[in-house]
């Protein structure tokens, strides 16, 4: 592995890592919003609920607005896992 794709790995984990919080978050509340939110994106980041969206684009534009292109935040589709 070359230095540029080691350094974008470490970046990757890092940003998981930074993102645990907003993960378990979105798991712990998922059954909860279901009824109302079904198909729906939710935006979290620096442990802050962003907000419900109709659409992924319309989730990311709030995302860029609220933590900017470099702090990591959560983008997410509730919806129902097929088991």
């Amino acid at each position: 592995m070359n230095d540029a794709q080691n350094n974008s790995e470490i970046l990757r984990r890092h940003k998981a890592v930074q993102l645990s919080d907003e993960r378990a978050f979105f798991q712990q509340h998922k059954l909860e919003w279901m009824a109302e939110h079904r198909g729906e994106f939710i935006l979290l980041g620096k442990q802050v609920f962003g907000g419900f969206y109709k659409t992924h684009g319309e989730a990311m534009k709030a995302g860029i607005r609220m933590f900017g292109l470099v702090s990591p935040f959560l983008v997410e589709q509730i919806f129902e896992e097929e088991m």
